[in-house]
């Protein structure tokens, strides 16, 4: 997997079913499940959130990313499991880019071109990644 300048995007597949795909929509239900939050005081360097639809996780979610200090984050990664390609180890994105409702997110090539050179990691191909 080599560094590509090739604009690749991962389509939000899921939204408009499993959460809105409208900006203003979306926001309004994340300030809302987050507003509920007391945080207690701690120092996370992980957390592990739901990931359905947000009907069914949005306010459990919110729980989990509320105890987040944004400013101390300098990287962010996201492991989920495969739920429709069967899988020996785990599987990288294709792309580059990640759309979202509130528009695209560029993925850390670099890193992932080290991970992938570990050989401990695939490659995921599009169809497979956006049915995710």
């Amino acid at each position: 997997m080599s560094i590509s300048t090739k604009k690749i995007v991962r389509t939000d597949t899921h939204a408009g079913s499993w959460y809105t795909d409208q900006a203003k929509s979306l926001a309004e239900q994340l300030d809302t499940w987050l507003s509920k939050v007391k945080p207690k005081p701690c120092t996370l360097r992980a957390i592990i959130a739901p990931h359905a639809g947000y009907t069914y996780s949005g306010e459990t979610a919110g729980y989990a990313y509320k105890h987040i200090d944004p400013s101390k984050i300098s990287r962010v990664f996201v492991l989920g499991p495969s739920h429709h390609y069967s899988l020996r180890g785990c599987a990288l994105s294709s792309a580059s880019h990640y759309k979202t409702p509130f528009g695209l997110i560029t993925l850390d090539l670099e890193v992932m071109e080290e991970l992938h050179g570990t050989s401990l990691f695939s490659k995921m191909s599009q169809e497979v990644d956006e049915d995710e």
